[in-house]
């Protein structure tokens, strides 16, 4: 069976357990969900630890920044970068 017929077997199973058992697998899910969050992906510059929870958070907001058109252009990234770079010349 793959995964995905197996996630779709798991929430028919879900749906015939009693309460008291489905309480108990949620609550498992969830710390574990939760525990992947929090772990360390990286590091800021500064040294301060950047967790899964973190990055996801930001790279949503920055997903919806450029979707709503926020942002810069690829053309005045580079005159940026090229400006940038003149300047350690």
């Amino acid at each position: 069976m793959s995964v995905t017929e197996q996630r779709t077997h798991a929430k028919e199973l879900l749906d015939r357990i009693d309460d008291e058992f489905f309480a108990a697998v949620y609550n498992l899910m969830e710390t574990y969900v939760n525990k992947q969050k929090s772990r360390v992906m990286g590091y800021t510059p500064k040294g301060e630890a950047i967790t899964v929870g973190e990055f996801l958070e930001q790279a949503d907001e920055q997903v919806a920044r450029a979707k709503a058109g926020e942002g810069i252009s690829v053309a005045e990234l580079r005159k940026q970068s090229d400006e940038w770079l003149a300047r350690i010349k």
